[in-house]
Order: C-alpha cells, then sequence, then structure tokens
C-alpha cells in the first residue's frame, strides 16, 4: 500500500514538473541565447551555427533550472492534492507527512542524479565546445568578411561592408569604419581588395581607395588616397590557441584543488567556487521541494490560511537558493569558505525534514478511535 502511495505522489508530482521545466527552460534558454547572437551576427555565420551554439547553452540552462522545476512541481502536486481533498484523506488515515516527505525526497534525489550528471560532466564539456568554437570564428576572419551585402562587426568598435565577392574572394565595393580609437576615427573605402594570410596574420589589401581620418577633438577631417594599401586585421583576431579555459569549461574534480596548468597564474578563488557549485547545486534538487513541503505542512497546519503556507513556502526556497548564491559570492573572494556552499541545502533539508517529523494534531476521530481501543485492550 505504501509503495502504491509513493508511485501516486511521485506520478502526481512528474506532471507538474516536466510542465515547469520547459517553462523556465524556454525563458533562461532564450535569455542566454541573446548573448551568442551578436557573436554569430558579428562574423556573419548561418542559422544553423546558431542553433548550435543555443544547444551547446543547454546543459548550462538546465543546471539552473532543474531544481526550482523540482520544486514548483512538488509545490503544484501537493497544492492539488490539496485543493482535491486528497490530501486531506491521506493525513486523515494517519500518513504522517515525514512519510509524503520521504516521497518528494524519492523524486527530489531522481533529479538530484540527473543533476550530477549534467553539472559534473555535459555542462563543463558543452561551455568548453562552446567557447572554442566561438574562438575558431573569431579568428577565422575570412569567413566573417567575405560576406556580401552585410554590415559586420568583426570586433568592437569596427565595422566592414562588401557590396561584392565574386568566387575568387575579390572584393567590390569595400566600407571599413574603424572606431576603436575615439581620439581618431577612420573610414576606409576601396574599390576593391583582397584578403590575404602572412606569417605574421591576415591582411586586407585595399586598391584605389581613400582613408578619412578625423580627430574630434580638433575637428578636423584628413582624406588620403591610395592605389593600394595594406589593412592588419591580425589585432583583430582572438586566437583560439592563445585562449585560456574559464573556470565553468573544467569538472569539479579539476577545479576543488586546481593545479598550475588550470590556473595558468590566475587566483584559485573563482575555480575553487566553481567546482564546488557543481557539486553542491545537485543537493537543492532535493532541498527546495522539502521546504516547500515543510511550509505547506509544518508545524500549526490548519486548512484555513493556506495562501499564507504558499507564500511562505516561496519565500523560503527564494532565500535558500539566495543564500547558496551568497556563499559562492563569498568563496569566489576566499577559496577557504567553500564549506559555506554545502551548507545552505544541508541545513534546509535537516530543518525542513525537523518541522515535518513534529506531524500533524490527529484528527478528533483517530484520537477518539484510538482512545476506544486504548480502553478495550
Amino acid at each position: 500500500m505504501r509503495s502504491v502511495i509513493g508511485k501516486y505522489v511521485i506520478g502526481q508530482i512528474l506532471g507538474p514538473f516536466g510542465m515547469f521545466s520547459l517553462i523556465f527552460l524556454g525563458v533562461v534558454w532564450l535569455t542566454q541565447s541573446l548573448q551568442v547572437i551578436e557573436t554569430v551576427v558579428s562574423s556573419g555565420q548561418s542559422a544553423a551555427i546558431f542553433a548550435e551554439f543555443t544547444l551547446l547553452l543547454l546543459p548550462a540552462v538546465m543546471s539552473m533550472v532543474l531544481p526550482v522545476a523540482a520544486f514548483a512541481g512538488a509545490l503544484y502536486a501537493v497544492n492539488r492534492l490539496f485543493l482535491e481533498s486528497e490530501l486531506v484523506v491521506m493525513l486523515a488515515a494517519g500518513m504522517s507527512p515525514l512519510r509524503l516527505a520521504r516521497h518528494v525526497a524519492t523524486f527530489g534525489a531522481l533529479v538530484m542524479a540527473a543533476m550530477f550528471v549534467i553539472t559534473l560532466q555535459l555542462a563543463p564539456a558543452a561551455s568548453r565546445e562552446m567557447r572554442e568554437r566561438i574562438a575558431t570564428l573569431q579568428a577565422d576572419l575570412a569567413g566573417a568578411l567575405l560576406r556580401e551585402g552585410q554590415f559586420l562587426h568583426p570586433a568592437k568598435g569596427v565595422t566592414v561592408y562588401i557590396r561584392r565577392v565574386d568566387g575568387a574572394g575579390r572584393m567590390a565595393g569595400l566600407f571599413v569604419q574603424d572606431d576603436r580609437d575615439p581620439e581618431a576615427r577612420v573610414t576606409y573605402t576601396a574599390e576593391g581588395a583582397a584578403l590575404i594570410r602572412t606569417e605574421d596574420g591576415p591582411r586586407l589589401v585595399m586598391f584605389n581607395g581613400a582613408a578619412q581620418r578625423l580627430t574630434p577633438g580638433e575637428k578636423e577631417l584628413t582624406v588620403l588616397g591610395f592605389e593600394r594599401l595594406v589593412y592588419d586585421l591580425g589585432q583583430l583576431a582572438d586566437r583560439a590557441q592563445e585562449r585560456r579555459r574559464k573556470p565553468s569549461e573544467y569538472p569539479a574534480w579539476e577545479l576543488v584543488a586546481p593545479s598550475a596548468e588550470v590556473l595558468q597564474g590566475r587566483p584559485p578563488h573563482k575555480f575553487v567556487a566553481e567546482g564546488h557549485e557543481q557539486l553542491s547545486a545537485p543537493l537543492y534538487a532535493v532541498a527546495l521541494p522539502l521546504v516547500g513541503l515543510a511550509a505547506l505542512l509544518g508545524p500549526g497546519w490548519r486548512r484555513r490560511g493556506y495562501g499564507k503556507r504558499l507564500a511562505a513556502a516561496l519565500a523560503l526556497a527564494a532565500a535558500t537558493r539566495l543564500a547558496g548564491v551568497a556563499a559562492k559570492s563569498a568563496v569566489s573572494g576566499q577559496a577557504d569558505l567553500w564549506p559555506l556552499m554545502y551548507a545552505p541545502p544541508i541545513l534546509a533539508t535537516a530543518l525542513a525534514l525537523a518541522a515535518l517529523s513534529r506531524g500533524l494534531p490527529r484528527p478528533r476521530g483517530a484520537a477518539a478511535r484510538g482512545a476506544e481501543a486504548g480502553g478495550e485492550a
């Protein structure tokens, strides 16, 4: 009987959990995708590349969303059981809140196991792959520039427009605006151009054009005509081989005690914080649903005032997660404080179970039957 009730409760949570996962995933995924749009557009890449980048964002987004979706799904399911009086019947039949918490914790443990796979394996690998692809695209100026009829931005403050590109890569109708130095803005126009590669990096060779140099402070415009001008593109490229990996690109076992090869001269605090974040984040998949359940069915539970308990559940879950964010921020400044990152989910779980273990007041009918049974004995 207990196993049947447990499966029923978990089944009631899974549906809302899936719904909230999709909703939260869509919102956060869209927000994160906006960050890669500029890179894809400025390098002139196709929609397929953008789709690939957004897919690589998925593991990191899931690691943020799943604990919140588990909390929302558990809260929604328990609230529905209450509104349909199923929860009242379970409690009146003698089912303790702690037993209900065991089923909720089982569901949370399943989500936690999935999260460990995501945070320890999928998310670091996806983050590393995405940043390597972005670095490669930024270094591949030939692919970025040889696109006609588009205003491209290969680097901040640089705008390139090409009217036409033939099959051999020769350009016609070139416009380059270089605003990186606000004290000396330069505009290049040329009838034709060609992109060449040298040992010192890529060069853009322009033919039959003019260079206009504007000095805002002196309000002077200098125009220089040329038959042939070489523009250095190497300074615009962030070469993939020179890129240093960020903490999010390493798995936890390389971060909790980072080696000199991983740090590359950088302070260890952020690496340690990221490593313990990967290990502690899955714990919220158990902690948050139990916090919500404790707020709903904790000491002093009554059928009236249930709305206030829902609000309290939301507030307590938010406070728990914010405490985790604050702990990570503290560890990012001082690595020795890493145990603090485990305190919010572990303490929240312990306090929730303690509150639920106090149980509910027994219904009058059940108490009377218990007294009669004791008298007959």
